[in-house]
């Protein structure tokens, strides 16, 4: 009997231990998708990667990544000139220029208006299922897209765009 007992305290001891290390290792910060008014809830772990000419160029402000994750997203921003004026359209023009599939242009994320689509991205020979979400902010459109490579990517996707959020 005692070492039955001896055994659940040094389990409950051992579980204890690792909740511990699981809420020391999903610490996370608030990150500002580029000078839009929305952030989100990140690892604090990520850091931004370089952006060649060729993605600047196309107007991304940010690639993100984690040494603690497979999970990589780049941040774009561009004004609406010269795009639809509507979220909807806007998105459903982009989702055709990447031949993407599981296109939403009518949906909400935490009370903001959001679009978004899956496509395949080529990236160095290899392709990547990518997830991209469009929102509003002013006369910008944003996007975020996390390329989904590994099998918890996608979970992970879902909950840091779970943390969208308005800052202003």
């Amino acid at each position: 009997m005692n070492r039955k007992i001896m055994v659940l305290i040094l389990c409950a001891a051992l579980l204890a231990a690792c909740v511990g290390c699981a809420v020391a290792e999903a610490a996370t910060k608030t990150y500002q998708l580029g000078t839009s008014g929305y952030t989100i809830e990140i690892l604090e772990s990520y850091t931004e990667g370089g952006r060649t000419d060729e993605d600047v160029k196309d107007d991304m402000v940010a690639y993100m990544y984690s040494p603690d994750t497979l999970l990589d997203f780049d941040v774009y921003q561009f004004s609406k000139e010269g795009y639809p004026e509507a979220l909807a359209e806007c998105a459903a023009l982009e989702a055709a220029e990447h031949n993407a599939t599981e296109i939403v242009t009518d949906g909400e994320i935490n009370g903001i208006a959001a679009a978004w689509y899956r496509a395949v991205e080529n990236y160095e020979g290899t392709d990547y299922t990518t997830l991209t979400y469009v929102l509003e902010d002013g006369g910008d459109y944003v996007e975020i897209t996390f390329w989904l490579d590994g099998e918890t990517a996608e979970a992970e996707a879902q909950a840091i765009i779970d943390t969208l959020a308005l800052a202003r």
